[in-house]
């Protein structure tokens, strides 16, 4: 699948998906024209420039990072790599609630106090430099707390509705760039990380691509509490997960949301 682009051409590529020139996208980022053209030219980014362009693209500054293959700062990292497998069963649960007790979850999540931030142990990323994009999708899932391939597998499955299963052994396959990234599967990221499946076959070098996909009518909303869930402690999403199951009791057996989720 190739080495690591620079950022540079992947910043081109997404100008060139969107449709913007650098007089555009200068006015949008608030970024000067010769800074964006240093860019191009693969002049590495400052901080500025990833916030800049974060606000123009509608992308997460976290992930600009891991798309400029930059460590991702401390203070926009997940807060606590334990709270994966919380947030994973906490997005199953969320799938079956009526839209009403969906928002209380959701209000739940952006609610809880911010904790102070313990130091953790290092967290699977792989190499984007030798394995190029199939690296950088598998550490974008990583920028979202899905640190073990079995939870980025099962958010998959989740989020796509079974369409995208993959093993484990696949997921890390991709990630050290072993094996094709196809549209199917940028359609099965980008439905996980909230990112539109154009932008994702951009940022990944593949020519702009419809969905295969037919969309999660929830998927939208669950890749954002996923996004959200990043900031909390294990035990802070342990107690919403216990919330979310009261929900869930208190749900009748035969009732269906406007999604159909029963």
């Amino acid at each position: 699948m190739g080495r690591y682009p620079g950022f540079g051409v992947i910043l081109s590529r997404l100008m060139n998906h969107r449709r913007m020139g650098a007089a555009s996208l200068s006015a949008a980022s608030g970024l000067q024209e010769t800074d964006l053209q240093q860019l191009l030219s693969g002049e590495p980014p400052l901080h500025s420039h990833l916030v800049g362009l974060s606000s123009a693209f509608g992308l997460h500054v976290a992930d600009f990072y891991v798309i400029a293959d930059i460590p991702v700062p401390e203070a926009l990292a997940p807060q606590d790599p334990k709270a994966e497998s919380g947030a994973v069963s906490l997005i199953e649960i969320t799938m079956a609630l009526p839209s009403d007790q969906r928002v209380r979850v959701r209000r739940l999540v952006e609610e809880a106090p911010q904790e102070p931030r313990e130091l953790s142990d290092t967290v699977r990323s792989y190499d984007q430099q030798e394995a190029g994009s199939g690296a950088l999708l598998v550490n974008l899932c990583c920028n979202r707390n899905l640190h073990s391939l079995p939870a980025t597998a099962k958010t998959l499955a989740l989020l796509t509705e079974g369409r995208v299963y993959l093993a484990s052994s696949t997921i890390s396959a991709i990630g050290r760039g072993r094996a094709p990234l196809t549209s199917k599967l940028i359609a099965g990221f980008a439905t996980i990380l909230g990112i539109s499946t154009g932008d994702l076959a951009a940022i990944a070098g593949l020519e702009s691509v419809e969905s295969p996909l037919p969309e999660h009518s929830l998927a939208a909303e669950l890749a954002g509490l996923l996004w959200n869930c990043r900031r909390l402690t294990v035990a802070q999403v342990k107690s919403v997960c216990d919330e979310a199951k009261l929900m869930l009791l208190s749900v009748p057996g035969d009732s269906a949301d406007e999604s159909g989720t029963r």
